[in-house]
């Protein structure tokens, strides 16, 4: 795992993420009680902020994510809120567990990107669900896209801790597939930057007192005809699909069913 975000920057991955934490945990704990779900597994759980939230709901959950420092997080934060998640450090391509759950969750867009690999993370999900069993994850729809901030340098910032933490994000899309390039600058306590501009970024560079990382990712883009195809393809079929808005953006949402 060699993406800062899941690292280095792991302490503020709750912070830049945007979500609607607590919306989406109404969302999702709705789902789960509609469908009676008692035990549930987060597949790339990241730092475990629906487990451990759901778990204080009620639900039997467990966590797992490939990344080793996003698991200890979640441990640790786990420990302090004394809630009783399990947090597995694993490929959710290869996790076999000796039980079978009721539902599984996979947000923050870790569905994969190549269509061998969504067969996988679906066939493997299939596995370690009981029969009628629910996945629900978020994914970008093809419609969805924002086409005036490809290609375009978009900033964002927060404060955490007393401590600066800006965002520069541009990205690119071919075939459907947003590839993305993040730089993060983490200005120490006693920074007196409110905005910094273009030129303070690029000086930042230069200042061993701002720590600088660089993510790069890539998300797909969907169409609810290829999430159909997929899913009958491993053994579940669409049983719901909805949008929740984020900003000027909208998170798409689909829950699928294991056919038995």
């Amino acid at each position: 795992m060699n993406r800062p975000l899941y690292s280095q920057l792991v302490a503020y991955y709750e912070l830049v993420e945007g979500r609607d934490w607590q919306k989406e945990i109404h969302l999702i704990s709705t789902v789960l009680k509609d469908h009676r779900c008692k035990s549930l597994i987060d597949l790339g759980c990241g730092t475990g902020y629906h487990a451990r939230a759901l778990t204080r709901m009620g639900f039997e959950t467990t966590g797992i994510d490939i990344s080793k420092q996003n698991i200890q997080f979640a441990r640790n934060n786990a420990r302090k809120e004394e809630v009783r998640s399990r947090f597995i450090v694993g490929s959710y391509y290869q996790y076999r567990p000796p039980e079978r759950f009721d539902s599984a969750l996979c947000l923050n867009w870790s569905i994969p990107v190549r269509d061998v690999e969504v067969k996988r993370f679906l066939d493997n999900t299939y596995s370690i669900l009981k029969p009628g069993g629910i996945l629900i994850f978020d994914f970008e729809r093809i419609s969805q896209i924002v086409w005036s901030d490809v290609g375009k340098a978009l900033t964002d910032m927060w404060n955490q801790e007393g401590k600066l933490i800006v965002r520069v994000s541009i990205g690119q899309i071919s075939a459907n597939v947003l590839y993305s390039t993040d730089v993060y600058l983490i200005y120490p306590e006693s920074s007196k930057e409110d905005r910094p501009d273009e030129r303070l970024r690029y000086k930042a560079a230069a200042n061993t007192r701002v720590q600088m990382f660089v993510d790069r990712s890539c998300v797909r883009f969907f169409s609810i005809k290829e999430i159909g195809n997929f899913a009958r393809h491993s053994g579940f079929r669409v049983i719901n699909n909805f949008l929740q808005p984020r900003g000027k953006y909208q998170r798409s949402y689909a829950v699928l069913e294991k056919i038995t």
